[in-house]
């Protein structure tokens, strides 16, 4: 698949502009023509990056939502690189609409500009090193929490955070009111 191809070039060029935001460090913000474009545009954009992407060397663990969508999207056009190779007979890996249904748009940005940052040089770059649940930088820990099925989900929470339990609906109430009083304080 080219960009010419069902590939919309306004939003690959948002995409190529985010990873120059990227390279700086800071948090790839997601500008309205981004966030407007239909979600099928946004999908293609994801697939496409994806297949140019696949067989990135993973070197670091998808740590937020950004990075396992990527990285979902790259293990998965791996795998239909390898079907196609094996005489199937597939085009290049189409991704349906549900791949990104659940993902808010800036997610879905910064996961695309993590597939042209693989695509480019190799490898999926590292999450962003801070902490899940709070803005924290520092003291941070990489917490695996088990699932029932398919591989734990892996975060980096501060110290603080760490001991917070995984279900946001199990924070005590005290220490709810506790981080609202603060944040009002920053």
């Amino acid at each position: 698949m080219t960009a010419g191809q069902d590939v919309p070039l306004v939003l690959l060029g948002v995409v190529v502009e985010g990873l120059g935001q990227h390279g700086d460090g800071a948090e790839v913000a997601a500008p309205t023509v981004w966030t407007d474009a239909p979600l099928a545009e946004r999908t293609a954009v994801l697939s496409h990056l994806a297949w140019r992407a696949r067989g990135a060397e993973i070197r670091y663990p998808a740590t937020h939502p950004a990075s396992r969508l990527a990285l979902a999207a790259e293990r998965e056009a791996w795998a239909w690189g390898v079907a196609r190779d094996a005489g199937v007979g597939l085009p290049p890996v189409r991704f349906g609409l549900y791949w990104l249904a659940h993902d808010p748009p800036p997610v879905q940005l910064e996961a695309c500009v993590r597939l042209l940052a693989a695509a480019r040089t190799g490898a999926l770059p590292a999450a962003p090193y801070r902490c899940a649940v709070c803005p924290a930088r520092w003291d941070l820990r990489l917490v695996i929490h088990a699932r029932c099925t398919g591989p734990g989900l892996e975060e980096w929470r501060c110290g603080v955070c760490a001991r917070l339990p995984v279900d946001p609906d199990a924070v005590p109430e005290s220490v709810d009111a506790l981080y609202r009083r603060n944040r009002h304080h920053e």
